[in-house]
């Protein structure tokens, strides 16, 4: 809440569990269908994060004024909760990489189309605008306060990649999360974004819930020293929901590994030391995969791409390490475009159980992430096609990314007490 943007505390830190969605969920789509949506959305994210990048650069390491993702970002997971008195329950699309917790509002001069009505400040008791004066917009950080000669509101102003903006005021306003027939959790005071002015597609969402690392995301003003979550695999399409843990419900797993996290006031960077494809480590160590003193490149974990981007270089050698061993000829399909990295297979008779894939293995400062095959391997029926999920990043000013497939049926945990992620397999539906 806005009275306690203050550095997080374990004590009487709240528990809450909560279900995620993915942005795919009841489209009875095929695997075909999956792939391809799933690889639109990162290569829409791939720009964003790119121009990020050349913005950091430009700046020597510091952030931009605004950030989020891209105005054609549908996002992979969404999280619901309620807005406002009485509660309007809002999807949000569930973000690491980004910061504010904003919903497109009534009166709405240009808005996009969305699953649900807008909401509507003038039918919740609890809804009061922020003065760009006040000591809440300010604690929310000069981003959202250094503009009040040109703005009397607590203002936000997002650019994108692809030019579009979403523009709005910040508000206090009542939240309410609820998960199954547990007492609902209610937030007073809550900083949220109203978007006024909103370009591009909002197909499964109503908004974004920012879980990055300043004072307006969802993490600091809840005030809690870790969360964490356990995505479900969703191809073939999986019915069930994933999860998510925040605060005291957010613990560690049995076998689960641990790597600092490094400093940054948004992202989620680690080190990434090395990779090994079957049997042999590639020839990049620590300082090839590090940030520049410039505050580009990296490698962050994301809950809010799919793929796993890697640099050219390194993008080569793991390709090359596949080819190597599978023994299927290297498709020129249009998914195979897409994916950058997928075989033919035979028509007939044919088992992808019965090929031999190597181990693929992501090195980090004392964690090690040997991925079940499952996690970076996908059979499409439909079009013949074994694909390695792994994409290039030709911009080696850009970081490199830990997608959420990798990331599946594994508890991945952020202690941002401890500056910690933690990592171990996790039978998700069960947790």
């Amino acid at each position: 809440m806005l009275t306690s943007l203050t550095p997080p505390s374990s004590s009487n830190e709240l528990s809450l569990r909560l279900e995620l969605t993915h942005i795919d969920a009841g489209l009875n789509l095929t695997v075909h269908e999956l792939l391809r949506r799933a690889a639109a959305r990162s290569k829409t994210h791939m720009v964003q994060l790119a121009q990020f990048a050349h913005i950091r650069k430009g700046e020597g390491g510091q952030a931009p004024i605004f950030w989020g993702r891209a105005g054609r970002y549908e996002g992979e997971y969404l999280i619901n909760f309620g807005v406002g008195t009485p509660p309007r329950n809002l999807p949000f699309i569930v973000d690491t990489g980004s910061t504010l917790v904003w919903t497109q509002c009534k009166p709405c001069r240009k808005c996009t189309s969305q699953p649900v009505p807008l909401f509507d400040p003038k039918k919740s008791s609890s809804f009061s605008k922020l003065s760009c004066s006040s000591k809440q917009c300010a604690a929310l950080g000069s981003a959202y306060s250094s503009q009040c000669s040109a703005n009397p509101e607590c203002h936000f102003d997002y650019g994108y990649a692809d030019g579009s903006e979403t523009i709005g005021y910040i508000v206090s306003e009542k939240v309410t999360f609820r998960y199954s027939s547990e007492p609902p959790l209610l937030v007073p005071q809550f900083a949220i974004g109203c978007a006024r002015i909103n370009q591009g597609t909002m197909a499964s969402s109503s908004g974004t819930a920012g879980f990055g690392r300043s004072a307006e995301s969802l993490v600091s003003q809840l005030g809690i020293t870790r969360f964490s979550y356990c995505f479900i695999p969703f191809i073939p399409i999986n019915t069930k929901h994933s999860r998510m843990f925040l605060g005291n419900a957010a613990v560690s797993r049995s076998g689960a590994q641990s790597t600092p996290l490094l400093p940054d006031n948004i992202f989620y960077y680690v080190s990434l030391e090395g990779i090994t494809v079957g049997s042999n480590r590639l020839p990049f160590g620590p300082s090839f995969f590090g940030r520049k003193k410039d505050g580009s490149g990296g490698t962050i974990f994301d809950s809010g791409t799919f793929n796993t981007i890697l640099w050219t270089e390194v993008f080569n050698a793991v390709k090359k390490a596949f080819v190597s061993v599978i023994k299927l000829p290297v498709s020129k399909n249009a998914l195979g475009a897409d994916y950058q990295l997928c075989f033919d297979t035979p028509r007939k008779r044919f088992s992808p159980e019965s090929v031999k894939i190597p181990k693929l293995v992501l090195h980090f400062e004392g964690a090690d992430m040997d991925l079940p095959r499952e996690n970076y391997v996908v059979y499409d029926a439909k079009e013949k096609l074994l694909c390695v999920l792994i994409e290039e990043e030709t911009d080696q000013s850009a970081t490199n990314i830990i997608g959420n497939f990798y990331q599946q049926n594994m508890n991945v945990l952020y202690d941002l007490k401890n500056q910690r992620l933690s990592f171990g397999p996790a039978q998700c539906d069960r947790l």
